[in-house]
């Protein structure tokens, strides 16, 4: 089975482990950098077919899972985070 690639856009505001900003990086449909997660505000996963996700919208982890890609305020959103986006290098 192969594991589809996604990316996702973490929005990190006032925080003491990450500089606030918008970071990106590639993972399966899990991804495997809980602490960004942990530490975002909000999380945005991007498809390999252009869909997008908002899987979480608040300091706690409420897993929201739904598509936002219909939603014209939210996409909205999304493609100035998007614009915003640098990459994630873990320890840097």
């Amino acid at each position: 089975m192969v594991e589809h690639q996604y990316t996702y856009y973490c929005k990190v505001t006032n925080n003491k482990l990450y500089t606030p900003g918008v970071y990106t990086f590639a993972a399966g449909a899990y991804h495997r950098n809980p602490s960004l997660v942990a530490h975002s505000v909000k999380v945005w996963r991007q498809g390999p077919k252009g869909g997008v996700k908002l899987v979480k919208e608040s300091w706690r982890w409420h897993g929201s899972n739904k598509y936002v890609t219909k939603d014209e305020k939210a996409m909205k959103e999304f493609m100035w985070v998007k614009l915003q986006a640098q990459p994630y290098i873990k320890g840097a």
